[in-house]
């Protein structure tokens, strides 16, 4: 049953959940009462979740000596709180990967979550206040209401990099204005939704105002770490001296820390995100070590401390020479983006570009044991048009294709003019089955279409051909895997046209590129 917030005007369908296998082992995982031997069966039980575990347990961020090449070797190595953050974790990366988001903003979300976790686990670590398993969790899922509002508003990202150099609470703030509630209102649903310990739960809904100093564990110090990290998340994005001092002044509250003590303590910081981030498997732009940071932030205030009259006076001389530049530079970036990036006629991407994204989608499917498919299609008898009709009329006809198939796809699906009349979608997560089904509904929506000529409306068709990928957990030679997608997909294609034209017709299942 979907439980509505009504505030938000959300229902619990807007809230990332995990899959059902990663689910039930951070429930099992948060029960005290289930062992290692118990914990480690269900492990097992799931091929991909294993897989999973094993080659992210095995990487340079737990730093083994010897190899972990069971489930249930994993779970006693790993101990049953820490096999829960790394689901956790898991179960995080895949709702951002389905989100829908582009890969930079999916990176940004990423690592910020990141760097709140990061920062929780070595603060508890460090002091003790609390397990450090804990506030990882914690940390990792504080914002995570944030992610519930962009999925139910996509539009409001426009506006998530500005929010990253804002302070938590201004940030709250406006949440509040914009979506009627903040993220922290959110995450008592998750906590309970994601079946995590109360203690857990209550600190998520608390972690923007954790309660006076009292016990040295719990959720009240599970709060107050949560409460630093989102400080720290701040002072990594915006490095500006308010930042600076509201971390010291947080770490001298909340910790009992000094600020030579609460710098010295978060230098590992860079280091530690990089390697869980490699180890998940997720991208992060460079990190900069915390001395880069805070050094960076001084020279923003040394900056700052120009003349007021310096200052004034060169703001009055360059302002509306800056502002007409800045326009400028805005149209010019605009423009090489459009032509290093996109076919000027239809706006999709071209050729270029669909093959880097094509290569870097497939190389993540392959590892990650996920599907891909490769519709190309070709409109029928398009030299016909041409001839007849002039030229005009069939840019205007590949403009109405591109646009009846983009009207039909996904956001998230790559849509490119490969050359001539010839355009091509990339639809990650889809199998077989549904890649014939989006397929069939592009071919329909370039029948539907029709272009203004002085002979009146002018339909045309589409023949189409459709291969799919599935990553079988390995590394793949991405150029001949490459070549045979597109070698397949052709050879289908042709067959739609020897068949009669406009229709779909599949390639085939690639599994291990011959």
């Amino acid at each position: 049953m979907q439980q509505r917030h009504a505030a938000a005007g959300m229902s619990t369908a807007d809230m990332p959940s995990p899959p059902a296998a990663v689910a039930r082992v951070v429930r099992m995982a948060s029960d005290p009462e289930v062992n290692a031997e118990k914990l480690g069966a269900v492990v097992g039980s799931d091929p991909a979740f294993t897989a999973e575990l094993l080659r992210t347990v095995n990487s340079a961020f737990y730093g083994l000596k010897l190899p972990v090449t069971s489930a249930q070797r994993a779970v006693t190595v790993l101990g049953n709180l820490a096999l829960r953050n790394l689901a956790i974790c898991f179960a995080v990366r895949d709702a951002l990967r389905t989100s829908g988001f582009r890969a930079a903003d999916l990176e940004k979300l990423w690592e910020d979550a990141l760097r709140r976790g990061i920062s929780a686990r070595v603060l508890a670590r460090e002091t003790g206040v609390a397990q450090a398993d804990d506030a990882f969790t914690v940390s990792l899922l504080q914002d995570f209401g944030m992610l519930a509002f962009l999925r139910a508003h996509p539009q409001e990202f426009q506006h998530y990099d500005r929010w990253r150099g804002m302070s938590p609470e201004a940030r709250r703030d406006e949440e509040k204005q914009r979506f009627g509630a903040s993220h922290d209102e959110l995450a008592e649903a998750l906590g309970v939704g994601w079946g995590l310990p109360p203690s857990i739960t209550d600190a998520l809904a608390r972690h923007h105002e954790p309660t006076p100093v009292g016990g040295a564990c719990g959720a009240n110090a599970l709060a107050r770490l949560a409460h630093v990290a989102d400080i720290a998340c701040w002072l990594l994005a915006a490095r500006s001296q308010a930042s600076v001092e509201a971390l010291h002044a947080a770490m001298k509250v909340e910790l009992g820390l000094e600020p030579k003590a609460a710098d010295k303590m978060m230098e590992p910081l860079a280091r530690e995100i990089r390697s869980a981030a490699s180890a998940l498997g997720m991208r992060v732009s460079r990190q900069p070590s915390f001395g880069d940071v805070m050094a960076e932030a001084n020279r923003a205030l040394a900056q700052m401390n120009l003349s007021y009259e310096e200052l004034t006076a060169r703001l009055e001389r360059s302002l509306a020479e800056r502002e007409q530049l800045t326009q400028r530079l805005q149209e010019a970036n605009a423009a090489l983006e459009r032509l290093a990036y996109f076919d000027p006629l239809t706006g999709l991407c071209n050729r270029r570009r669909y093959d880097a994204l094509l290569r870097d989608l497939l190389l993540r499917v392959a590892v990650e044991r996920r599907s891909v498919s490769l519709v190309m299609m070709d409109l029928d008898k398009f030299k016909a048009v041409n001839d007849s009709h002039g030229h005009a009329v069939g840019d205007a006809v590949l403009r109405m294709s591109a646009t009846a198939v983009v009207g039909a796809c996904r956001d998230a699906d790559i849509k490119a003019r490969l050359g001539g009349e010839e355009l091509a979608v990339v639809l990650p997560d889809t199998d077989a089955d549904a890649a014939l089904a989006a397929a069939e509904s592009f071919r329909a929506a370039v029948a539907a279409g029709s272009v203004s000529t002085p002979q009146g409306l002018l339909r045309v068709t589409a023949s189409f051909g459709v291969v799919t990928f599935e990553g079988g957990g390995t590394q793949v030679d991405v150029d001949r895997l490459v070549q045979v997608l597109h070698d397949m997909c052709d050879k289908a294609l042709y067959e739609s046209k020897h068949a009669g034209r406009n229709r779909v017709t599949m390639g085939g299942v690639v599994r291990e590129p011959s």
